[in-house]
C-alpha cells in the first residue's frame, strides 16, 4: 500500500506542530504491516531550509522537496494556491513510475493539491485536520483571507473520504462550521516520544537551575508562538497577584519575539520577575521542564495540546486553559490542573494550590507519564493511521468513479 502525503512542512523547514507531526508519523508508519501490504510513504514537501531534493528517510519513506519561492504575506492564500500547482507536478512526475493508493494531506496550505490529484488519478483522499482558521479566531472570520481560507477548509472537509482530526473538541468544530458528518471524522490522538528525558544530565539541571533560580526562586514556564491565541498576556497579568502570594517566583518565556509582551510586563511592573529567554531547542525546552516548578499553557484557542504532553513526558508540573484539545490532555486534578480560560485569577488560583501540596503534584505528574506511556506513543498513533488507510482504500475499491 503506497500512500502520497503532502505537507508544507517536513525537517528542515518546521514551523510548528504539523512539521513535528509528520516528521514522526510518517517514520512509524512506514513499513507497518496491514492487510493491504506494507505502508510505503513519498513525501512531498517545499524545499525550505537546506534540506536535499531526495531523502530517503527509511527504506518506506522517501522525501521529495520541491523548490518553490516563498510565500506573499501580502496575499498569502493566492501565494499558497500558485505553489500548490508544484506540488501537483511534483504527484504527477512521481506516479510515472509509483501507483498511489491514497492521498493524505496536511491542512489547508496543500488542500487544493490533494484535491486536484484525487479527482485527476481517482484516488481517496484522507486530510488531517490540525486547525481551522474559524477556531484560531475564536469564531470569527477578520479578513479577506482568512474567509478564502475557510472556505478551502469546508471544500477539504466535503473533497476528503475521511478526515482525521487529534481531539473531540476539534471533531466537534469541524461538524459545527463546516457541517461535516461526525462519521466522517476520525479522531486519532498526537504522539510523543517518552524517553526524551535522558537529554539532561543531573549536573546539566543544576547548573540550569541555578543560573534561573539564584536564590531558590519558584520557576514558572511558558514557551509557545508568541501570538493572541497562546495567552501569554493572561498569563503575564496574572503575574502582580502570584508574586504578591509567593515573591520568590519567576517566569521563564521560550519563544520567538516573545520580549514583545516586555511593555506588558513593565506596565505591570512584574518586568524583573520576567526572563524573554527567545526561541530554544527542543533540547533546551526539555531540560527547562525538568527544572522549572510548574509549565503554564494559557491559551484561548487549541486544538490538542501537544504542548502539555512534551511538559508531562519530561515529568514536569503542568497548568492549562480548559479549552479545546488542550482541556482533554489534562485532566484537572489528575494528571495537572485546568483554569478558566482569559481569567489570570484562575491561573493564580491554579498556582497556589500547586504550591501548596507537592504530595498532590507528585501524584499527578506519576499518573501523567503513566498515560503519555499508554495513549500518547507514535507507534500506537501510527498503527490507527495505518488502519484508517486500509478501510479507505477498501471502500474505494468496491465502488465505481
Amino acid at each position: 500500500m503506497r500512500i502520497l502525503m503532502i505537507s508544507w512542512e517536513f525537517p528542515p523547514h518546521v514551523v510548528g506542530g504539523i512539521g513535528r507531526h509528520v516528521a514522526e508519523l510518517a517514520p512509524a508508519l512506514g513499513g507497518l504491516a496491514t492487510t493491504a501490504g506494507p505502508v510505503w510513504i513519498d513525501v512531498i514537501t517545499p524545499r525550505y531550509g537546506d534540506g536535499a531534493e531526495v531523502e530517503q528517510v527509511t527504506p518506506f519513506i522517501t522525501v521529495h522537496r520541491v523548490e518553490m519561492p516563498p510565500m506573499d504575506v501580502r496575499d498569502l492564500y493566492n501565494s499558497v494556491i500558485a505553489n500548490n500547482t508544484l506540488f501537483v507536478e511534483m504527484a504527477m512526475t512521481l506516479a510515472k513510475t509509483q501507483h498511489y493508493d491514497l492521498i493524505h494531506i496536511h491542512d489547508w496550505l496543500t488542500g487544493m493539491a490533494g484535491i486536484v490529484l484525487k479527482h485527476r488519478w481517482k484516488r481517496p483522499l484522507v486530510a488531517t485536520i490540525h486547525a481551522t482558521e474559524r477556531g484560531r479566531h475564536q469564531g470569527y472570520i477578520p479578513s479577506n483571507t482568512s474567509y478564502q481560507i475557510d472556505q478551502l477548509e469546508w471544500r477539504i472537509c466535503f473533497e476528503a473520504w475521511r478526515l482525521i482530526v487529534c481531539s473531540t473538541y476539534m471533531r466537534h468544530e469541524l461538524h459545527t462550521y463546516f457541517g461535516t458528518p461526525e462519521d466522517k471524522i476520525e479522531v486519532i490522538v498526537n504522539g510523543i516520544h517518552v524517553n526524551s528525558a535522558e537529554r539532561c544530565t543531573a549536573e546539566e539541571l543544576a547548573a540550569l537551575r541555578l543560573r534561573h533560580a539564584p536564590n531558590g526562586e519558584k520557576l514558572l514556564f511558558f514557551v509557545g508562538r508568541v501570538v493572541h491565541e497562546k495567552g501569554l498576556h493572561i498569563l503575564i497579568r496574572a503575574l502582580p497577584r502570584i508574586l504578591a502570594d509567593h515573591p520568590a517566583t519567576r517566569l521563564l518565556v521560550a519563544g520567538r519575539n516573545g520580549n514583545k509582551m516586555w511593555p506588558l510586563a513593565y506596565e505591570l511592573n512584574v518586568e524583573r520577575a520576567v526572563e524573554f529567554l527567545g526561541y530554544v531547542s527542543d533540547q533546551q525546552r526539555d531540560c527547562l521542564y525538568r527544572i522549572v516548578d510548574a509549565a503554564i499553557f494559557p491559551s484561548l484557542y487549541e486544538p490538542f495540546g501537544i504542548v502539555a504532553l512534551e511538559a508531562m513526558a519530561m515529568d514536569c508540573n503542568v497548568i492549562a486553559s480548559d479549552v479545546g484539545g488542550l482541556g482533554e490532555v489534562v485532566k484537572h486534578l489528575e494528571n495537572g490542573l485546568t483554569v478558566l480560560p482569559d481569567d489570570p485569577m484562575s491561573i493564580v488560583w491554579a498556582v497556589n494550590h500547586l504550591f501548596a501540596d507537592p504530595a498532590a503534584a507528585a501524584a499527578r505528574r506519576a499518573q501523567a507519564h503513566d498515560e503519555i506511556d499508554r495513549i500518547y506513543r507514535w507507534e500506537k498513533v501510527a498503527a490507527e493511521t495505518a488502519r484508517l488507510y486500509v478501510r479507505v482504500v477498501g471502500a474505494r475499491s468496491e465502488v465505481d468513479w
